[in-house]
């Protein structure tokens, strides 16, 4: 008994602190500003579920800053149709999205050789 006790406190103390991965994870975070709000709305809109739990969300976390992307064009676009679609959820919003935001050409893949038989 007193030996599943300690394995129980050794396995307790091994747990990490909550407040502290979300820190050291949004340091190494390409926005950590962004990272450090979400992890706050994350908390702040915990309580709260569906719909009402996405439009906390949504009023919370900042925008994406768009000139740290790799591709600052596609960024923006994406943020626009975000901006059209807000409000709308499902299959609504994922057709709004996929309306708004310009289609980009997909690169040919060397593997996708077709065989005629």
């Amino acid at each position: 008994m007193q030996r599943l006790l300690m394995l129980l406190t050794g396995a307790l103390l091994a747990l990490p602190v909550s407040s502290q991965p979300s820190v050291d994870t949004c340091a190494k975070a390409r926005d950590p500003v962004r990272c450090e709000a979400r992890q706050a709305a994350l908390k702040n809109c915990a309580d709260k579920r569906g719909k009402e739990k996405q439009v906390c969300l949504e009023a919370s976390i900042p925008p994406v800053d768009c000139s740290r992307t790799q591709n600052p064009q596609s960024c923006e676009a994406a943020q626009k149709a975000r901006g059209i679609c807000k409000g709308k959820t499902g299959k609504e919003l994922k057709t709004c999205l996929r309306d708004e935001q310009p289609r980009t050409k997909k690169k040919s893949s060397k593997h996708r050789t077709t065989q005629a038989s």
